[in-house]
């Protein structure tokens, strides 16, 4: 490959020309001669391959090239003066960017020659470039102007194939340009970061400073004046921030305005967004008195203060002095705010087993002359009466007899009681009435009773729920002179599920629960009396929970087995035939109750509609499962007769 530098050495007298075309004396020669300062270097190309040009420079540098697949053309450099080998790379670099082509840095004494078009994704970051011919990226941290509003500034001085972006939440520009535009891009970064800002503060007198902050930004609103006004309640003073100018006309107007007496006002009128006015009252009467004896009364206008609200526009009506005016003012703005919810989900849990097991027999043996001989087993527990039916079997009609006696009515009576398997004979033999019965009975009941109450309770506010029923409670009887015309009082009693809860949101989402769950239900009505028997399961505790996790309140787990026997003494010990003299029952009995708990905070509108929307899904589902239809009858409800959107949509 031909070389085409003509080369040099001034140092030592020597002097070495390269014909066109040919090379006399190698670089690498020249190298082992006159150390590389020392070089001098003179280009002369016609219209030549750029990979040869990049070849030679890689000889004279020393550097590695990695050339990239696009990198083509022809170039032509003429310099009429000898070059040091620092300038030979200088030429280099502008010779590539003529020909829209980088070299980029990517190592030591190695370079990567791309085209200018894909520079910007892989420049290097670097403070200050090597030269200004290469491409290099730089991070450029912003104190005051907007990094956004500043890369919008710097897109029309950039490279064609150069870019900027910004980086809002660091307030970062990240610039990726040829090295000689670089300088140009960092002072016109710096000159838009000053801080031309000033803070001034003013203490007023007469006017309330949150009106005055009002006052002040409307007029920024209004002349498009570049600053802004804090007002400072605990001082009475407006802080302003922003342009010299702006800040000093601000200032002249805020003086202005407080230079004048202000009339007295000492009559204000709250309206209350979130907080009830009577509830208010007793606070600021206290808070007033306290205000008006540290300060002294008599003094300023000499107006005693006087507290009231009304009650249909849930208003506050204040008179008082003008400085306690403005502290009770802003202890009612602290109080009059919007409060979060919590809705509270029960969980009561329910599940008994009773298990009754009965074997009993009976015999009787008797005769029917003058002297009658009676033997007989009869047990309570036992059904039938076999003392019953042995009466209506010996009286007139018999069993199926047309008449009727209290023998037979006896036996029916204990006939419709009879429960499981029943096996008896009876007869007569002559003179002798005998008969026998055995019963054996079995019964398992297992019930699953899960009720779940919830409710939504403002913070520190109580919450009820009641669903159930009110039976009647006898609670006295007065009977006349005669015993007649008998006079009863009766209350009401609810019998249900009922929870009681009042709220209280803590640090980090904790919420204190004071709590009263109670779950009753009829058990039995007493026949005699038309009264009535009630299972009553309640709990009244205080605890704390985070929000929306699931915490047992309480329980109970019980467990109890009964063994009754009856038997015949002596007979009933008899091994083998003593069972024939004893009746016997089991009873097993077990209850598991459990209630639980969950709080789930509920602070703004959002997860108000959340949670509604969440519950009313579940209805609509179980609605829609247990009708088959494709449509909802609460959907339509929702939209017809309340006229709006049903929460789930």
């Amino acid at each position: 490959m031909a070389n085409f530098l003509k080369t040099s050495v001034v140092s030592g007298g020597i002097f070495a020309a390269l014909a066109a075309g040919s090379l006399l004396v190698s670089p690498i020669a020249m190298a082992q001669m006159d150390t590389p300062a020392q070089q001098r270097h003179r280009i002369n190309l016609d219209d030549v391959e750029l990979t040869d040009l990049i070849e030679d420079v890689s000889i004279v540098m020393g550097y590695t090239f990695i050339v990239h697949p696009q990198v083509r053309g022809r170039v032509t450099v003429t310099s009429q003066t000898a070059l040091t080998t620092d300038e030979v790379f200088d030429v280099f670099l502008a010779t590539l960017r003529v020909h829209q082509f980088v070299a980029i840095p990517s190592g030591d004494r190695t370079y990567r020659i791309v085209p200018e078009a894909t520079a910007s994704s892989s420049a290097g970051i670097q403070s200050r470039g090597p030269n200004g011919d290469s491409f290099v990226t730089q991070i450029v941290q912003l104190n005051y102007f907007s990094a956004v509003e500043a890369a919008q500034m710097l897109n029309p001085i950039l490279n064609p194939s150069g870019q900027v972006v910004a980086n809002r939440n660091s307030n970062t520009l990240v610039i990726v340009d040829y090295a000689s535009n670089m300088p140009r891009l960092r002072e016109v970064v710096r000159q838009l970061d000053e801080d031309g800002t000033t803070i001034e503060t003013i203490a007023l007198q007469n006017v309330p400073a949150q009106e005055m902050e009002t006052v002040l930004n409307g007029l920024h609103d209004e002349f498009a004046l570049n600053f802004t006004a804090v007002a400072s309640d605990t001082t009475n003073s407006i802080i302003l921030r922003g342009e010299e100018h702006a800040v000093a006309r601000a200032l002249t107007v805020a003086r202005e305005l407080d230079a004048a007496e202000r009339v007295r006002d000492n009559i204000r009128v709250l309206p209350l967004s979130n907080a009830k006015a009577e509830e208010i009252v007793p606070v600021l009467e206290r808070l007033s008195a306290a205000i008006a004896q540290q300060n002294g009364a008599g003094e300023g206008s000499g107006v005693a203060p006087t507290i009231s609200f009304h009650e249909a526009t849930n208003s506050l009506v204040l008179s008082a002095e003008y400085e306690m005016l403005n502290q009770l003012e802003r202890v009612v703005q602290e109080l009059d705010v919007r409060r979060p919810q919590v809705m509270v989900e029960a969980l009561v849990v329910e599940m008994s087993d009773n298990a009754v097991n009965e074997l009993g027999l009976q015999f009787v043996v008797s005769g029917t002359g003058n002297d009658i001989p009676f033997a007989s087993t009869n047990f309570s527990r036992s059904a039938p009466n076999i003392l019953a039916l042995t009466g209506a079997l010996v009286s007139d009609g018999g069993l199926t007899g047309s008449g009727s006696n209290t023998f037979q009515s006896a036996a029916i009576s204990s006939l419709l009681g009879l429960e499981g398997l029943t096996l008896g004979g009876g007869g007569m033999s002559g003179d002798t009435l005998f008969g026998v019965i055995l019963n054996a009975v079995e019964n398992d009941v297992e019930s699953n009773i899960l009720s779940t109450p919830m409710l939504m309770a403002v913070d520190n506010e109580t919450s009820s729920i009641i669903v159930g029923q009110e039976i009647p409670v006898t609670t006295g009887e007065v009977l006349s002179d005669s015993n007649s015309n008998a006079f009863r009082t009766i209350e009401r009693q609810n019998v249900g599920v009922q929870l009681d809860v009042t709220p209280q949101i803590g640090e980090g989402d904790s919420v204190r629960l004071s709590i009263y769950q109670e779950a009753s239900n009829i058990a039995d009505a007493v026949s005699t009396s038309g009264e009535f028997i009630t299972n009553k399961r309640s709990i009244e505790t205080t605890v704390i929970a985070d929000d929306g996790e699931i915490i047992v309140l309480g329980g109970l787990i019980e467990q109890t087995s009964a063994v009754s026997a009856s038997q015949v003494p002596f007979l009933g010990d008899l091994p083998g035939v003593g069972r024939l003299f004893q009746s016997e029952g089991v009873t097993n009995s077990r209850t598991n109750l459990m209630v639980f708990i969950r709080p789930t905070v509920v602070r703004d509108s959002e997860d108000v509609r959340m949670t509604t929307s969440q519950r009313y899904r579940y209805i609509l589902a179980q609605e829609l499962m247990s009708t088959g239809a494709e449509t909802s009858n609460i959907d339509r409800f929702v939209q017809d007769v309340l006229g709006t959107v049903p929460p789930a949509q």
